[in-house]
């Protein structure tokens, strides 16, 4: 009686294991489950993130070109401010004074011409008269000499003094040059974004960061830019011209549309980094209140944005044959069988690579899962997951058993 009970319990097992096996191969379900993708035409943004700062197109810091004390201010900042407005005001008294001590030099120039130029006429009426004397024989040669020479010195003279009030002048022109630079006017039309001067101050000519040195900032608030740092092992892929979305710190959710237009020739070294500074043009809506200074972080896209042949990046596969030797390839399922493709690639995102030559559209790629992509052996017979798990790694761990 025990050992039918055994035999009982044998085939019970063994019809178990025999009935599933039969069942899925009759069913022509004995392949590899795997999950299959059809290789089409993709948009593939490759991107590059960076962070910087935004800051008006056109900004112009204000510095005084003349050491004087501030003796009014027209402005006040936030003002609108037309090109050659009056901003601000500089004691020119000391300038005065030069230019009274300077416009009296003129004048002695020019007295010292005129009595120099009666001096020539005197000398030139005396040369004359000993020329005809001489010719008379009535003085003699070494007297007629001595007139000319004082004929010609007298001339010399005359030109010293028209010299030296061409310099009187110049140095008169100069001092009502510095004069002027004491009435400080807008170089272009826009608003005051800075006034850290004060009336009673004085303002000094330096573009260092003394009190003093800056008047005000004056910027053309209608346009507005992002200056980004790149790393400088990214700054070879970017290109005037590229599309990037701008996302300032106060408005974290709303890309703002801009392209590269400008990128440095020289990097910027923080430590031991270095990084060059990028130049979105931004296309911001009039409603947003940027700011210059704000932060922001800047999406640079690297590609074009046209559609290329493209497969999941998990579905490309590399290997190292050799020494600094690195292949690519994909898994296609052909009629059933796993068939291993040559690949060459192009550029890629987070979720697409670029294929530059390998496979073809319509060809069904094999995106996963991962260990299975890892174990697959051309030839393999393989058949296509109907219920694909959310999570890939978690479907790749369990089903290729």
């Amino acid at each position: 009686m025990k050992l039918d009970k055994r035999w009982l319990a044998a085939g019970l097992i063994v019809l178990a294991i025999a009935v599933p096996l039969t069942v899925k191969r009759f069913s022509g379900k004995s392949g590899t489950p795997v999950d299959v993708i059809v290789a089409a035409e993709q948009e593939v943004k490759p991107s590059i993130l960076a962070s910087g700062t935004l800051a008006f197109k056109v900004e112009v810091n204000l510095t005084a070109e003349v050491t004087a004390r501030v003796r009014s201010i027209a402005v006040q900042e936030g003002d609108t401010v037309q090109e050659g407005q009056l901003l601000l005001r500089l004691d020119p008294e000391t300038y005065n004074a030069i230019i009274a001590r300077e416009e009296a030099s003129v004048r002695q120039n020019r007295i010292n011409i005129d009595r120099q130029r009666a001096v020539v006429a005197l000398r030139k009426q005396q040369y004359e008269r000993s020329q005809k004397l001489a010719t008379a024989k009535l003085i003699d040669q070494n007297r007629l000499d001595e007139d000319r020479n004082q004929f010609v010195v007298a001339e010399a003279d005359l030109r010293s003094s028209e010299e030296a009030l061409q310099r009187s002048l110049a140095v008169l022109s100069d001092a009502r040059e510095q004069r002027s630079k004491t009435e400080i006017r807008a170089p272009i039309s826009g608003r005051i974004v800075s006034l850290p001067i004060k009336a009673g101050e004085v303002a000094i000519p330096s573009t260092a960061s003394l009190a003093g040195a800056q008047l005000m900032k004056i910027a053309d608030v209608s346009a507005i830019q992002a200056e980004v740092k790149v790393d400088e092992a990214d700054v070879a892929k970017i290109t005037l011209g590229q599309r990037a979305d701008v996302f300032a710190a106060a408005y974290p959710d709303t890309a703002l549309v801009g392209k590269v237009e400008r990128i440095a020739l020289t990097p910027t070294v923080e430590g031991q980094g270095r990084s060059y500074k990028v130049t979105l043009a931004i296309e911001a809506p009039g409603a947003l209140q940027l700011r210059s200074g704000m932060s922001a972080r800047a999406i640079i896209f690297l590609g074009d944005g046209r559609k290329q042949l493209s497969v999941p990046v998990e579905a490309v596969v590399t290997e190292t044959p050799e020494k600094n030797v690195v292949k690519k390839f994909v898994w296609v399922d052909d009629g059933g069988k796993a068939r291993k493709r040559a690949i060459t690639t192009g550029l890629s995102d987070d979720r697409w690579e670029a294929i530059d030559s390998g496979i073809a559209v319509t060809d069904r790629v094999i995106s996963g899962p991962a260990k299975t992509l890892r174990r697959l052996r051309d030839g393999d017979t393989v058949t296509e997951r109907k219920n694909k798990p959310v999570n890939n790694e978690e479907g790749a761990d369990g089903d290729d058993e």
